[in-house]
């Protein structure tokens, strides 16, 4: 077998590729732990049902129906407001039917 002179950087580069693999992936969802999978299934329901939520946030109350859920934001609007966007991570407790 007659190796290529382009055989050794060939072979550094597939090992490279190899433990780029290992590494996790930033786009990935984390996992969510008890009370962020409740709070999800409540906004869900709300947004399926059209019905509204109070959502508890830094000590302040927002209240509205759900108009959509992303990984990291929900969206709401009541009578003032047609868009109110509140970040998932800031949720402290939401009220809900």
């Amino acid at each position: 077998m007659r190796l290529t002179p382009l055989f050794p950087a060939l072979l550094m580069l597939s090992s490279l590729g190899a433990g780029a693999q290992d590494k996790p992936d930033a786009t990935a969802p984390k996992p969510l732990d008890g009370f962020e999978r409740e709070v999800l299934s409540a906004l869900q329901a709300s947004h399926a049902q059209r019905r509204s939520v109070v959502l508890h946030v830094a000590g302040s109350t927002v209240s509205g129906i759900v108009t959509g859920i992303g990984p990291d934001v929900i969206a709401l609007a009541n009578r003032e407001h047609a868009r109110i966007l509140v970040r998932r991570e800031r949720i402290d407790a939401v009220e809900a039917d």
